[in-house]
């Protein structure tokens, strides 16, 4: 007669190979999410124990795997914590983990008698799963961001942590007295059965975190400029949309300036230190240009050596000094076998009602006049009206 336990440790173990497969295949293919491999080890260990017991049904060796099963679903459950901490890129408590394991390995291979009848051995025996639970209850609460997904996922792990330790006290009511009889006492039908949903719970917020984690770091990578680090233009259109309300943009109650700086004389950077010396030259002014805006300010790669800068509630003046101080930093930069470098700037303020597009196209005639005017300078776009056709033009700054 087949033990009426064996389909829920059945379903446990095809639950826990799932899982274990589900997070091998996310890393395979996408390969910047290698550290999901800690999660699927930790599943890999997990379906061990049921498959323990199912061995022990099928007439295997009661003593061998009394002692194996336990130890392998310890270190499976333990394991969690270090691969969240790995997966959340934060430093995981390996001494946390060693102390658990350690300890939960001696009792079960060195301590504990085997059956454990005794509801004092059932305390102990269940207590080294409670104390992973609560290490991973930890864990999730210490380096998971704050969101009421992690938040339930930490309740998840504290109730199956408490419910290890209400199971010695369930054990006899539920026809359990000793190891022999584990398979066919309805104590471990409900035993796996519950531990088994609690899991699957975690494993399931888990995994939804782990696709969020995926799609979220598609999503950033779609708006940086993969050379700078910068955003993209993706990014800077999104970055405008956020930033203008389209009823008081109308109105032309909306105060913003954009500048577009080119890299004067790139192709003779390239010329001279080789493609990978001027991707060296761009990635410092991206740097250079991030380091010295102001908080407000976003900075943007358009391609090639054009960068832009999008400054919310600047007007044109106030724009011009943040330009003028780009200008000089960079000019002020040295590096190794340049002489020099410099930038000229095209600068516009944004009219009532105009679009991104435009404002670019506007403050490209103004770089484009500062390339005219004799490179290394700022030139301003003046407007009389909201969207003029021809804006007349200030030039400020050093010329070279």
């Amino acid at each position: 007669m087949v033990p009426q336990a064996v389909l829920p440790l059945l379903m446990n173990m095809l639950t826990a190979s799932l899982f274990g497969i589900s997070f091998v295949v996310i890393a395979c293919l996408n390969p910047g999410a290698r550290r999901i491999g800690w999660i699927a080890a930790s599943y890999g260990f997990g379906v061990l124990e049921p498959a323990a017991h199912l061995i022990v049904a099928a007439g295997g060796s009661m003593t061998l795997w009394d002692r194996f099963g336990p130890c392998s679903f310890l270190i499976g459950l333990t394991l969690m914590a270090p691969a969240l901490s790995i997966f959340h890129q934060r430093r995981p408590m390996w001494r946390g983990f060693a102390l658990i394991v350690g300890a939960g390995l001696t009792y079960f291979a060195l301590l504990r008698p085997l059956g454990g009848e005794d509801l004092w051995h059932r305390l102990i025996f269940q207590s080294f799963f409670t104390a992973s639970m609560m290490l991973c209850a930890f864990t999730t609460w210490r380096d998971a961001p704050r969101s009421a997904m992690n938040r339930v996922l930490v309740g998840v792990f504290l109730v199956t942590g408490l419910h290890f330790l209400v199971k010695p006290f369930l054990a006899e009511p539920l026809g359990f007295y000793g190891d022999q009889a584990y398979l066919g006492s309805l104590y471990a039908v409900i035993s796996q059965a519950s531990t088994g949903v609690l899991l699957v719970a975690a494993g399931l917020l888990i995994l939804i975190a782990v696709l969020q984690s995926i799609v979220k770091t598609h999503h950033d990578q779609a708006r940086v400029d993969p050379l700078t680090g910068l955003p993209n233009r993706r990014a800077l259109e999104e970055a405008f949309d956020r930033r203008v309300d389209p009823v008081r943009h109308r109105l032309g109650q909306v105060a913003m300036a954009i500048a577009i700086l080119d890299l004067d004389h790139f192709k003779s950077i390239n010329d001279r230190l080789g493609h990978d010396g001027g991707d060296a030259v761009l990635r410092r002014i991206a740097q250079c240009l991030d380091a010295s805006r102001p908080d407000q300010v976003v900075p943007a790669r358009l391609g090639g050596e054009e960068f832009v800068l999008l400054m919310p509630d600047y007007n044109a003046e106030a724009a011009r000094r943040v330009c003028e101080d780009v200008r000089r930093i960079i000019a002020e930069l040295k590096l190794p076998d340049l002489p020099s470098l410099s930038v000229s700037i095209g600068l516009t303020a944004l009219g009532a009602g105009e679009t991104l597009t435009a404002a670019l196209r506007r403050a490209d005639q103004a770089l484009y006049e500062a390339k005219a005017a004799g490179r290394n300078c700022c030139v301003v776009a003046k407007t009389r009206g909201s969207t003029p056709e021809r804006p007349r033009l200030a030039v400020v700054g050093a010329r070279g």
